[in-house]
């Protein structure tokens, strides 16, 4: 292990947490367990009851009573067959026989019997005897007497168990409880004052003067997601206990998706004899679902469930009929309310779900819709006009569009315009539909299979399209084998029945850098519950494998310290760095690592401290007992990922997941090949941040001493980047005279006003050019700076949220490496004009491209439309994007002809060439203006005027020419870039002009000083080397150890 001290981040003692304690989970100051909470007890005694009653207890029943044995509330997100029931019974009685007041909820009389008797049964199995107080239940069912009795004796029962109705009608006779555990939320939510209701159990309570909720909760309230839509009022169990409800509508499926143009009745029974029961078939309208269920009634044993008739739904479950017709809307019956993964094998829709807009329908529609129309048709002069604030031109755009709808077509592929409508796919109906045919359960996911049949080979190809952005892959029916489908389809079901594998589902603690990450990947997989910790916001979803804890570590969670060892580092012939937790003042953003309660820089006490963080993090990773790590795929992820697997030490297994990409199928494919943290990555790291720090103190302190300023800072590759800007800007005073002819595009060196002009024709050639290759990060922050204006740190910003909403691959990258796929990706796009490249070696890393083949406007129109889901983009957000969209399939396209002509030009008995691309074809120069092409000049001799300017020689460096300086001289990486060109701005030592950097008076003199008197320690040689030799060491060519004695050695010849 790589020697480390992590400062007063010890979580038993509060002192230095340090390697070999890590090594071995344990302080040994205290000689306890580094992840030992006060519950563990608790949980260890309630774990051996479990045994006694039910069995041995799941990983994640585990994680539950963690959770109540600390009082906390939540819900419980897990699949059917996890054991919820059966645990909420076991905590009841085991808290009971320590003296609290338990309330367990159910939605039905016949499940309030049952679970008395389950506990019942558990009291038998450890011997008890119960007396009168221990158990109350209270049912429809019961005789009159024992209901007398109950309501006398109601306020004494140790565990209460009543229908919710009983809540809604006595809820006042009920009294307090520690624990309430509600078997199904959408009973309760039925009626949202069981919200108010179940607070008032818990001991808060409802002030009218006030009109807030005061009090505090004694105890804990665990109830399951909820199917259903929740309502407002849940949102108060958010606001007073925590915890978020989420919905148990999990997209996670495993379904064999077959695309059929053809939605004749034959089709539907030939698919019904070949795959047998379980089917369920959609129709889009009630009319239609009763013609189908009349044409199958005579061969097939089915049923229909209607608005009106839900008697065969019944059937269905006791197995009377084998198949149910109904319809084909997002809130029916047959698509939502249906949860039978042993029942339902597959689904047939006839006909696609979708939505359609008519030209009747445009004055009835809501803004919102309108906006979304004006997106589809933002192709239209008028229309892209008031696009940027359509929201005060709706009724100009109501009028535009009731011209065009249906007339234009726009570029779209996923949606159909005909004569007067536009008709858009409705996938949310259809994911949840074919939802029902797999489900998610204790074992895994049972397999199903879906239909999808359509006449129209239009609509049939938009819904087809539609469905990628979803991960959902459509086959033809000629390449479906029903035998081995009906085949897969069982045996997934009898797995089920079997409940094969005891603990497949696991929970897992996901730590990713930014909560928008977090928050972007549990949506991935449904809608997720929340909890609210101090320092964590927490996102969970279950998976086929896991039930996934989300959240984030907000960057870095340590930093080198300042005040111990050599600026932060024991210098014991081992060279153990010393990290403290980060301080990060709110007011004045100052970031420290010194143990204070205000901020060294503004005074401010309003501090965020990275250790209530990592507390979070430490109890997340003790309820899961297993963590991983998803920071970004880099040296900076790496050495993340290192700290936090160090700092929750004890607490359980810790792995990372490399994605490069936030997307549903990046993640699911890294949660399948997770892997150790690479050490090599980090020590390379650590070398890099312990030079920085020690060249930057040191030659810091130096120039503090010569120019009395604390604010300025000096490093190994800030310093050649300014020596470079000073050289072009002192050459920039070295002037010429230019004479600019405008009609002709031509500029030359010229004094004169007015002269005599001979041109001619030299040569004329066609050629084959190829494209860029893709982007790198140097290549991004160059073009965004020339051709968007963007200052390279805000470039990077925009970057790091376009990676992080999911749009584009990571953005720190010197690789322009296209994967397979991003070639299926163009492919799709490009159609014919696709040739595909690679554009370098294989590897894990690769060039910065869309994720989706969607241009700016699809990405606009699919945002408004609520299919793609990002937080806080902007106008320069979909520039950036468009411009690494049409780079990347540029790059993928065949080669495209340009005409050169070469000109001899005379004047003044001068005589200069001017070569000029003066046409350029095909579809790479149409996404990506790769050349300039100019006019061409008229051949003759001609008497010009000219505007004379005086002009540097060479100008000053852009933000742009820096990066390519960096890049093609070796100083700073793909994550320091932008960073080192900043912190120049940030020390005053540039400024920019006209979008040109120019030094300021301090910059020239910090830089002279510098290099008169430390030029060996920051020339571009030796930055160069460093470089080189970081490289080495994360390749594992080169002992860090020995990387740092020889920093250590040059930093203390300095003086």
């Amino acid at each position: 292990m790589i020697p480390v001290v992590y400062s007063n981040l010890c979580p038993v003692c509060g002192e230095d947490l340090e390697s070999n304690e890590i090594e071995k989970h344990k302080c040994f100051k205290k000689g306890k367990n580094l992840c030992l909470r006060p519950e563990d007890y608790l949980v260890r005694e309630f774990v051996e009851f479990f045994k006694k009653c039910v069995g041995e207890p799941r990983t994640i029943q585990k994680m539950w009573a963690k959770r109540i044995l600390r009082n906390e509330s939540f819900a419980a997100t897990a699949p059917t067959g996890v054991g919820k029931t059966s645990f909420g019974l076991a905590m009841s009685l085991y808290l009971s026989l320590k003296g609290k007041r338990c309330y367990v909820v159910f939605p039905t009389s016949l499940l309030v019997i049952q679970a008395a008797e389950t506990i019942k049964n558990y009291a038998e199995k450890l011997g008890l005897e119960l007396d009168r107080n221990l158990l109350g239940y209270y049912h429809g069912k019961l005789p009159k007497a024992e209901k007398e009795n109950f309501m006398q004796n109601l306020r004494n029962f140790r565990i209460v168990i009543t229908t919710t109705q009983f809540l809604s009608r006595y809820h006042r006779e009920l009294g307090l409880f520690d624990f309430i555990f509600v078997d199904d939320v959408d009973a309760i939510l039925k009626a949202s004052k069981n919200v108010d209701r179940l607070l008032n159990l818990l001991g808060l309570y409802y002030d009218s003067k006030t009109k807030t909720w005061k009090g505090r909760a004694r105890g804990c309230l665990m109830v399951s997601t909820a199917t259903a839509k929740k309502g407002k009022k849940a949102e108060l169990f958010r606001t007073l206990l925590n915890f978020d409800i989420g919905s148990s509508r999990i997209t996670v499926r495993n379904v064999e998706d077959v695309a059929v143009n053809n939605e004749s009745i034959e089709m539907v029974a030939t698919i019904l004899r070949k795959l047998g029961t379980g089917g369920i078939i959609y129709a889009r309208t009630a009319e239609e679902a009763e013609k189908i269920y009349e044409s199958l009634k005579e061969e097939f044993r089915v049923g229909i469930v209607t608005a009106t008739r839900k008697s065969d739904y019944e059937k269905f479950v006791e197995g009377e009929i084998d198949h149910l017709v109904g319809t084909a809307h997002y809130y029916g019956t047959l698509v939502r309310g249906l949860d039978l993964p042993e029942r339902i094998r597959f689904a047939v829709f006839v006909g696609c779900p979708v939505f359609r807009v008519t030209i009747e329908d445009i004055d009835s529609l809501s803004p919102n819709m309108l906006k979304l129309l004006a997106y589809l048709y933002r192709h239209i002069p008028e229309i892209e006009k008031v696009l940027p604030a359509v929201e005060k031109h709706i009724d100009e755009v109501r009028e535009i569009l009731k011209r065009v709808v249906g007339k234009e077509k726009p570029q779209a592929k996923d949606v159909v315009v005909r004569e007067g409508e536009v008709i858009f796919p409705d996938l949310r109906t259809y994911v949840q539909g074919s939802g029902r045919t797999s489900r998610l359960f204790a074992g895994g996911m049972t397999k199903g299979a879906s239909f999808l049949l359509e006449d129209d080979a239009e609509i049939l190809s938009a819904f087809v399209e539609r469905a990628k952005l979803y991960d959902i892959e459509f086959r033809s029916i000629d390449e479906i084998d029903f035998e081995s489908l009906s085949k897969e389809l069982d045996e997934s079901r009898e797995k089920y029945r079997r409940r094969q594998e005891f603990d497949l589902i696991k929970p897992a603690l996901f730590i990713v850098e930014s909560p928008t990450k977090a928050r972007q990947i549990s949506r991935f997989f449904g809608k997720p519950s929340v909890k609210v910790l101090e320092g964590a916001v927490v996102y969970e979803i279950p998976m086929e494998k896991f039930v996934l804890m989300v959240t984030a570590s907000i960057g870095h969670v340590v930093d080198l310290i300042t005040n111990r060892g050599f600026h932060g580092v024991l210098v014991n012939g081992k060279f153990v760095p010393v990290y403290s937790s980060i301080k990060r003042c709110r007011g004045c953003g100052y970031q420290f690592t010194e143990e204070r309660d205000s901020c060294p820089k503004c005074g401010g006490s309003d501090i965020d401290n990275s250790k209530v963080r990592i507390e979070a993090l430490r109890k997340l990773a003790h309820d899961a007992e297993f963590v991983i790590v998803g920071t970004d795929p880099d040296t900076e992820g790496e050495k993340i990922a290192w700290d936090l697997r160090n700092l929750l030490s004890g607490c359980g297994v810790v792995k990372r997941a490399e994605f490069h990409e936030v997307t549903r199928r990046a993640i699911l494919e890294a949660l399948e090949s997770l892997r150790d943290v690479d050490e090599n990555l980090v020590r390379a790291q650590v070398v890099r941040r312990i030079e920085d720090r020690w060249i930057g103190f040191v030659l810091s302190q130096k120039l503090w001493e010569r120019f009395n300023n604390r604010n300025l800072s000096a490093g190994r590759a800030q310093t050649p980047v300014l020596g470079w800007i000073i050289r072009r800007y002192k050459e920039s005073r070295e002037k010429k005279k230019i004479a600019i002819l405008r009609d002709l595009d031509l500029v030359l060196e010229h004094d004169e006003s007015e002269f005599d002009l001979t041109i001619r024709l030299v040569e004329e050639r066609e050629e084959l050019k190829n494209p860029l290759p893709p982007y790198t990060t140097e290549t991004l922050l160059s073009d965004a700076n020339r051709i968007l204006k963007l200052p390279v740190k805000q470039t990077m910003q925009i970057a790091q949220e376009l990676f992080e909403n999911g749009l584009i691959t990571y953005h720190r990258t010197d690789s322009t490496r296209v994967s397979d796929v991003g070639q299926r990706i163009a492919r799709e796009y490009l159609g014919e004009d696709f040739v595909g490249r690679d554009w370098g070696e294989g590897g894990a890393h690769e060039c910065i491209r869309p994720t989706r083949p969607l241009t700016r406007d699809d990405v606009q129109r699919l945002i408004q439309e609520g299919v793609l889901v990002v937080e806080n983009l902007r106008r320069e957000h979909f520039a950036l994007y468009d411009l690494i969209f049409r780079r990347f399939m540029a790059s993928q396209c065949r080669p495209f002809k340009v005409v050169i002509k070469k000109y001899s030009v005379e004047f003044d008995g001068k005589s200069v060439e001017e070569e000029r691309v003066v046409k350029a074809e095909g579809r790479a120069y149409e996404l990506y203006k790769s050349v300039w092409v100019k006019n061409e000049l008229p051949e003759g001799t001609f008497r010009v005027k000219a505007e004379i300017r005086t002009v540097p020689k060479v100008l000053p460096l852009t933000q742009s020419e820096v990066i390519q300086l960096m890049k093609e001289r070796g100083i700073g990486r793909p994550s320091t870039y932008a960073t080192i060109v900043d912190r120049l701005f940030m020390r005053n030592y540039v400024v920019e002009k006209y979008r040109r950097i120019i030094p300021t008076r301090l910059g020239l003199d910090v830089y002279s000083y510098l290099a008169k008197k430390y030029a060996k320690f920051v020339s571009e040689e030796r930055t160069r080397d460093l470089e080189s030799r970081m490289d080495a060491i994360e390749r594992g060519e080169l002992d860090y150890l020995r990387a740092l004695e020889d920093l250590y050695s040059e930093i203390k010849s300095i003086n």
